[in-house]
Parts: C-alpha cells; sequence; structure tokens
C-alpha cells in the first residue's frame, strides 16, 4: 500500500516521517511506537499543526493530541473562573484624613488601584465589575 504524496510538507515533518516509515517497516506485530519517534511527532505537531501532522505520519489524531497536550489549555481555561484580589485598607493622608484604597488584580496580572477620600461615594460592585468584567 503506497502512502499518500502530501505536498509542501516541512523538512522535520518529513524527516519523521521517514523514521516512523522505517521503523514500521522492521517492527514485530504488536509492538508500540518508541518514545523518541512519538517526542518528534508531538514536537512537529506543535510547530505545524497537529491535524496536518497526524495525516502526513498516519498516526491517530486525539492519541497524538493527548501526547502533545495541544487543546489542555482551553479546557483548562474554560473550567476554570479567573481569581481576582481585593484588597482593602485605609491610610492616613498628609492631613490627617483618611482615605481608602483599592487594589484589584486579573489571574493575568493586570492591576488597578484606586485611592479614594470618601469610600462610601463609590459604587465598588460596578467598579469591579468594569474591570473584572462581569
Amino acid at each position: 500500500m503506497a502512502k499518500k504524496q502530501i505536498k509542501g510538507l516541512p523538512t522535520e515533518v518529513e524527516r519523521v516521517r521517514g523514521e516512523l516509515d522505517e521503523w514500521r517497516g522492521q517492527r514485530r506485530q504488536g509492538q508500540r511506537i518508541p518514545e523518541e519517534l512519538w517526542s518528534g511527532a508531538v514536537q512537529a505537531a506543535r510547530r505545524h499543526g497537529l491535524n496536518r501532522v497526524s495525516r502526513a505520519l498516519g498516526l491517530d489524531y486525539y492519541h497524538l493530541k493527548r501526547r502533545s497536550g495541544l487543546g489542555e489549555e482551553k479546557a483548562q481555561s474554560a473550567g476554570r473562573s479567573e481569581q481576582a484580589f481585593v484588597e482593602l485598607a485605609s491610610v492616613a493622608t498628609e492631613a490627617t484624613e483618611l482615605a481608602c484604597v483599592v487594589e484589584l488584580e486579573k489571574g493575568n496580572g493586570v492591576r488597578m488601584r484606586i485611592s479614594v477620600r470618601d469610600a462610601a461615594t463609590v459604587d465598588w460592585i460596578r467598579m469591579k465589575e468594569a474591570f473584572l468584567g462581569a
């Protein structure tokens, strides 16, 4: 059975494909693909795309996806809610008046600091929602 010719494959994918073809020609029945070959396939998939590489190498798309860790970022971020840190502190100003300082921080490290003299005049819930996104 002849392999499909896929036009425009990167050199790296061609190299891994050659190694896999050579291994397939020498393997025994039921023998698993060596980790070195999987490692090369994973690196190629990360650089050149999962679908393209799995088709070119004749590997199972989902097995290569699982090994490469591609798609886990989406699954992890979808299942995880963004955490927020809110610190409320009163500090004395030069005129010995009490002021309120609020710092908001998103999960990606973006920060906002608010300093007001009269904390009762600020709608803190709307401020938080505007910064973090409702």
